[in-house]
């Protein structure tokens, strides 16, 4: 049958935007066989919505199967808690309610830093059910699987409250015109992701769970509420129950987002129970990186990775680290990892430290860019410091700078 046939271009999401002309034929064989007279079949559903159904099943596959790789355990177990986040753990049950409902469902993804929690935000996002309109043989209009994301460690406070929820003109200084936050602009179909969520200013915090709750907000300077139409989407590479234990983050906040909750596993994780991970992972950067040269470098990274780094790496850097591994292998042949570095480096100030050779300006220098290593975040390391974050951002930047110099 022509709709038969067509719908592996549409599983395979070879349908761009526009008219979906072999829609006609999909409903001629849809009367065919599903609308037999004095049959009740399981499905009471428009045939316009099954079809999208189709289109977002394609849509699915292609977001998680062509970007989330790996054959390690590890890996087929997050490709499986996407696919759920997506579509929920019974496929029937969407397809009757739940498609319409799963905006107003948050997620949170937890995780180490480098371990494509953005990818996976973005694959959510580029995943969400759209409707068909049978009348212009169309699916919505692509704006609707806008993908709006903040992060929250690059802003000051205020700057993410007027980009979340947008501010009224003269609200505070430098207002000089209204201005709609992602929380306005995002349709229904659409996504906001919230990176680095545990940076938040606490008082941020408390909007935040207002709109969870309610689906309203307000922008700032104003008290008329507007509704949140769209799916929020937050990341964080800490641990929010150490966080919450801490004062640093709102326990109610936290049970708000964890019911949809994915954990990205480590790249080293994936290594060790598949070894055969290293190998496509390296192919499909080298892909990205130098296209149709990929062939001919993959031997020779491989090797250059087998002879150079220690058995069991542990990659701390995760995707992150590997990409740039292939980057540097690239263009000059080699890769030195950042553990070596910080082992000549750490062994050079136990000694300085111990001849007493560092200035007060040098020992708070390298002692808060440490405390920045650990912690990630300018923000987290003042805190431990009991010191500002400005004050800490300054004295990493100047040990950087010494360190460039040497």
């Amino acid at each position: 049958m022509c709709s038969l046939s067509a719908l592996p271009a549409l599983l395979l999401g070879l349908c761009g935007p526009g008219r979906i002309r072999f829609y006609r034929e999909f409903l001629n064989d849809w009367n065919c066989l599903l609308d037999l007279p004095g049959k009740n079949f399981v499905s009471a559903h428009q045939p316009e919505h099954v079809f999208a159904c189709f289109r977002q099943i394609a849509r699915a596959f292609h977001h998680i199967y062509d970007n989330i790789i790996g054959n390690s355990m590890p890996a087929a177990r997050l490709r499986a808690t996407i696919w759920q986040s997506i579509f929920t753990h019974d496929m029937r049950r969407y397809r009757r309610t739940m498609y319409g409902r799963l905006g107003e469902f948050p997620t949170l993804i937890t995780g180490p830093s480098g371990t494509g929690k953005e990818l996976i935000a973005r694959a959510i996002a580029g995943s969400r059910y759209i409707p068909f309109d049978a009348g212009r043989m169309e699916f919505a209009d692509p704006a609707a699987e806008a993908f709006l994301p903040i992060n929250i460690a690059a802003l000051s406070p205020a700057l993410v409250e007027s980009e979340l929820f947008g501010h009224k003109r003269g609200s505070f200084t430098g207002a000089m015109a209204d201005r709609k936050g992602w929380l306005e602009i995002c349709p229904p179909s659409g996504c906001v992701f919230l990176d680095e969520l545990a940076e938040m200013d606490l008082a941020i915090e408390v909007k935040l769970l207002r709109v969870i709750e309610t689906r309203h907000f307000a922008p700032v300077g104003d008290t008329a509420l507007k509704r949140f139409h769209g799916k929020l989407i937050a990341a964080t590479n800490r641990n929010l129950p150490v966080e919450i234990q801490a004062g640093r983050f709102r326990e109610d906040l936290y049970y708000r987002l964890c019911a949809d909750q994915i954990q990205t596993p480590s790249l080293a994780s994936q290594i060790e129970d598949s070894p055969a991970t290293l190998h496509e992972l390296l192919y499909y950067m080298l892909r990205r990186t130098v296209g149709e040269e990929a062939e001919r470098c993959l031997p020779e990274l491989e090797a250059w990775v087998a002879k150079n780094l220690p058995r069991g790496y542990q990659w701390p850097g995760n995707y992150r680290e590997l990409e740039q591994c292939v980057r540097n292998f690239v263009i000059r042949g080699t890769y030195r990892p950042v553990d070596a570095e910080a082992e000549s480096g750490q062994l050079d100030w136990v000694r300085k430290f111990q001849t007493g050779e560092f200035t007060a300006e040098e020992l708070l220098a390298r002692y808060s860019a440490q405390v920045y290593k650990l912690t990630g975040s300018y923000e987290e390391a003042a805190r431990k410091m009991a010191m500002d974050r400005r004050t800490v951002k300054a004295k990493v930047e100047s040990y950087l700078k010494t360190v460039t110099q040497q």
